[in-house]
Protein backbone atom coordinates (compact mmCIF):
# COMPACT_ATOMS: atom_id res chain seq x y z
CA UNK A 1 0.00 0.00 0.00
CA UNK A 2 1.09 3.55 -0.61
CA UNK A 3 1.08 4.34 3.13
CA UNK A 4 4.19 2.17 3.51
CA UNK A 5 6.04 5.03 1.83
CA UNK A 6 5.34 7.23 4.82
CA UNK A 7 6.75 4.77 7.32
CA UNK A 8 9.79 4.03 5.21
CA UNK A 9 10.34 7.66 4.28
CA UNK A 10 10.44 8.83 7.86
CA UNK A 11 12.13 5.76 9.38
CA UNK A 12 14.88 3.66 7.80
CA UNK A 13 15.32 5.40 4.45
CA UNK A 14 14.74 8.92 5.69
CA UNK A 15 16.65 8.71 8.94
CA UNK A 16 19.61 7.10 7.19
CA UNK A 17 20.44 10.72 6.33
CA UNK A 18 19.51 12.17 9.69
CA UNK A 19 20.98 10.11 12.51
CA UNK A 20 22.32 11.86 15.58
CA UNK A 21 20.24 12.30 18.73
CA UNK A 22 19.24 15.70 20.07
CA UNK A 23 18.19 16.30 23.66
CA UNK A 24 15.39 18.83 23.17
CA UNK A 25 11.99 17.55 24.29
CA UNK A 26 8.95 18.27 22.11
CA UNK A 27 6.60 20.97 23.33
CA UNK A 28 3.03 21.82 22.49
CA UNK A 29 4.30 24.52 20.13
CA UNK A 30 6.51 22.10 18.22
CA UNK A 31 3.79 19.45 18.06
CA UNK A 32 1.16 21.91 16.92
CA UNK A 33 -2.57 21.67 17.60
CA UNK A 34 -5.59 20.24 15.84
CA UNK A 35 -8.94 22.01 16.13
CA UNK A 36 -12.33 21.30 14.64
CA UNK A 37 -11.06 17.81 13.64
CA UNK A 38 -9.36 19.13 10.51
CA UNK A 39 -7.55 22.44 11.18
CA UNK A 40 -3.88 21.86 12.00
CA UNK A 41 -1.71 24.73 13.24
CA UNK A 42 1.95 24.72 14.17
CA UNK A 43 3.13 27.87 15.95
CA UNK A 44 6.81 26.90 15.71
CA UNK A 45 6.66 26.86 11.93
CA UNK A 46 3.86 29.41 11.69
CA UNK A 47 1.76 27.23 9.40
CA UNK A 48 -1.94 26.40 9.17
CA UNK A 49 -3.46 23.54 7.20
CA UNK A 50 -7.16 22.94 6.60
CA UNK A 51 -7.46 19.26 5.74
CA UNK A 52 -10.21 17.15 4.18
CA UNK A 53 -12.00 14.75 6.51
CA UNK A 54 -11.52 14.25 10.26
CA UNK A 55 -8.13 13.68 11.89
CA UNK A 56 -6.27 13.00 15.11
CA UNK A 57 -2.76 14.14 16.00
CA UNK A 58 0.17 11.99 17.09
CA UNK A 59 3.29 13.57 18.59
CA UNK A 60 5.71 11.27 16.81
CA UNK A 61 5.57 10.88 13.06
CA UNK A 62 8.06 8.02 12.94
CA UNK A 63 9.94 5.54 15.08
CA UNK A 64 13.44 6.63 16.01
CA UNK A 65 16.08 4.02 15.47
CA UNK A 66 19.85 3.66 15.20
CA UNK A 67 22.23 6.55 15.72
CA UNK A 68 25.44 7.44 13.95
CA UNK A 69 27.81 9.53 16.06
CA UNK A 70 29.87 10.57 13.02
CA UNK A 71 26.90 12.28 11.38
CA UNK A 72 27.45 15.98 10.77
CA UNK A 73 25.44 18.61 8.94
CA UNK A 74 22.14 20.44 9.18
CA UNK A 75 19.89 17.36 9.11
CA UNK A 76 21.62 15.26 11.76
CA UNK A 77 19.50 14.36 14.71
CA UNK A 78 15.89 13.75 15.50
CA UNK A 79 13.69 16.50 14.08
CA UNK A 80 12.64 19.36 16.33
CA UNK A 81 9.12 18.92 14.97
CA UNK A 82 7.95 15.33 14.46
CA UNK A 83 4.22 14.77 14.18
CA UNK A 84 1.71 12.71 12.24
CA UNK A 85 -1.95 13.15 11.51
CA UNK A 86 -4.11 10.11 10.91
CA UNK A 87 -7.80 9.77 10.04
CA UNK A 88 -10.25 9.43 12.90
CA UNK A 89 -11.91 6.06 13.27
CA UNK A 90 -14.94 5.98 11.04
CA UNK A 91 -13.57 8.41 8.47
CA UNK A 92 -13.44 6.39 5.25
CA UNK A 93 -10.98 8.78 3.59
CA UNK A 94 -7.69 7.05 4.34
CA UNK A 95 -5.32 9.97 4.24
CA UNK A 96 -2.09 10.26 6.25
CA UNK A 97 0.10 13.27 6.88
CA UNK A 98 3.60 13.52 8.36
CA UNK A 99 5.52 16.66 9.29
CA UNK A 100 9.19 16.85 10.30
CA UNK A 101 11.31 19.99 10.72
CA UNK A 102 14.86 20.86 11.75
CA UNK A 103 16.11 24.13 13.22
CA UNK A 104 18.99 25.36 11.06
CA UNK A 105 22.16 27.03 12.24
CA UNK A 106 22.86 30.38 10.60
CA UNK A 107 25.40 28.77 8.26
CA UNK A 108 22.72 26.58 6.69
CA UNK A 109 20.27 29.44 6.24
CA UNK A 110 22.61 30.93 3.64
CA UNK A 111 20.68 30.13 0.44
CA UNK A 112 23.50 31.16 -1.88
CA UNK A 113 25.58 28.37 -0.38
CA UNK A 114 22.85 25.91 0.59
CA UNK A 115 19.91 26.35 -1.81
CA UNK A 116 16.52 25.12 -0.67
CA UNK A 117 16.60 22.66 -3.57
CA UNK A 118 19.67 21.03 -2.01
CA UNK A 119 17.63 20.29 1.12
CA UNK A 120 14.66 19.18 -0.96
CA UNK A 121 16.70 16.66 -2.92
CA UNK A 122 18.02 15.07 0.29
CA UNK A 123 14.66 15.08 2.02
CA UNK A 124 12.61 13.71 -0.89
CA UNK A 125 14.38 11.99 -3.79
CA UNK A 126 17.35 11.13 -1.58
CA UNK A 127 15.19 9.26 0.92
CA UNK A 128 13.17 6.97 -1.34
CA UNK A 129 15.61 4.07 -1.27
CA UNK A 130 13.98 0.90 0.03
CA UNK A 131 10.45 2.29 -0.13
CA UNK A 132 9.57 0.49 -3.37
CA UNK A 133 8.22 3.76 -4.75
CA UNK A 134 9.58 6.00 -7.47
CA UNK A 135 9.30 9.69 -8.36
CA UNK A 136 6.62 10.53 -10.90
CA UNK A 137 8.38 13.36 -12.62
CA UNK A 138 11.01 15.74 -11.37
CA UNK A 139 11.33 17.68 -8.15
CA UNK A 140 9.26 20.79 -8.90
CA UNK A 141 9.72 24.33 -7.61
CA UNK A 142 6.40 25.74 -6.37
CA UNK A 143 5.07 28.40 -4.01
CA UNK A 144 3.25 27.69 -0.76
CA UNK A 145 1.42 30.86 0.25
CA UNK A 146 4.10 32.88 -1.54
CA UNK A 147 7.01 31.01 0.06
CA UNK A 148 9.50 29.00 -2.05
CA UNK A 149 8.97 25.24 -1.81
CA UNK A 150 9.64 22.02 -3.70
CA UNK A 151 7.21 19.20 -4.43
CA UNK A 152 7.81 15.57 -5.36
CA UNK A 153 5.03 13.22 -6.43
CA UNK A 154 5.62 9.49 -6.01
CA UNK A 155 3.88 6.24 -6.84
CA UNK A 156 4.35 2.56 -7.49
CA UNK A 157 6.69 1.62 -10.36
CA UNK A 158 4.76 1.91 -13.60
CA UNK A 159 2.04 4.09 -12.08
CA UNK A 160 0.89 7.16 -13.96
CA UNK A 161 -0.88 8.82 -11.03
CA UNK A 162 0.63 9.76 -7.69
CA UNK A 163 -0.38 8.15 -4.42
CA UNK A 164 1.75 10.40 -2.20
CA UNK A 165 3.27 13.86 -2.31
CA UNK A 166 6.20 15.38 -0.45
CA UNK A 167 6.93 19.07 0.13
CA UNK A 168 10.01 20.85 1.43
CA UNK A 169 9.95 24.49 2.51
CA UNK A 170 11.23 26.64 5.37
CA UNK A 171 10.00 29.13 7.93
CA UNK A 172 11.19 30.70 11.18
CA UNK A 173 14.67 29.27 10.67
CA UNK A 174 13.42 25.70 10.19
CA UNK A 175 13.48 23.54 7.08
CA UNK A 176 10.55 21.16 6.99
CA UNK A 177 9.24 18.12 5.14
CA UNK A 178 5.50 17.60 4.77
CA UNK A 179 4.36 14.28 3.32
CA UNK A 180 0.80 13.28 2.49
CA UNK A 181 -0.59 10.04 1.16
CA UNK A 182 -3.96 8.61 0.20
CA UNK A 183 -5.21 5.04 0.01
CA UNK A 184 -5.91 5.50 -3.71
CA UNK A 185 -4.53 7.70 -6.45
CA UNK A 186 -8.03 9.05 -7.09
CA UNK A 187 -8.10 10.53 -3.56
CA UNK A 188 -4.56 11.93 -3.60
CA UNK A 189 -5.34 15.15 -5.54
CA UNK A 190 -7.78 16.27 -2.82
CA UNK A 191 -5.10 16.01 -0.15
CA UNK A 192 -2.50 17.57 -2.44
CA UNK A 193 -4.76 20.57 -3.02
CA UNK A 194 -5.30 20.99 0.72
CA UNK A 195 -1.56 20.91 1.41
CA UNK A 196 -0.89 23.45 -1.32
CA UNK A 197 -3.39 25.81 0.30
CA UNK A 198 -1.23 25.87 3.43
CA UNK A 199 -0.89 29.35 4.90
CA UNK A 200 2.02 30.95 6.78
CA UNK A 201 1.67 33.40 9.65
CA UNK A 202 2.29 36.96 8.52
CA UNK A 203 4.90 37.49 11.25
CA UNK A 204 7.30 34.83 9.97
CA UNK A 205 10.97 35.69 9.89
Amino acid sequence: MISKFLLLLLTAAFFAHLLHAQNASPTKDTNGTLSGANMYQNATLGITLKLPGSWHLREKGAAHGARESACTGPLCGDPDVDVALDPLAGDDRQYHLFLAAWKLDAEYRNRSRYPLKWFAQIMTTGSLGGSGLVPLGALTAIQLDGHPAYRLLVGQPGATEAGACGYVSESNGYVFLLVGSAASSSEEPTLQTAIEQLTFAKTLH
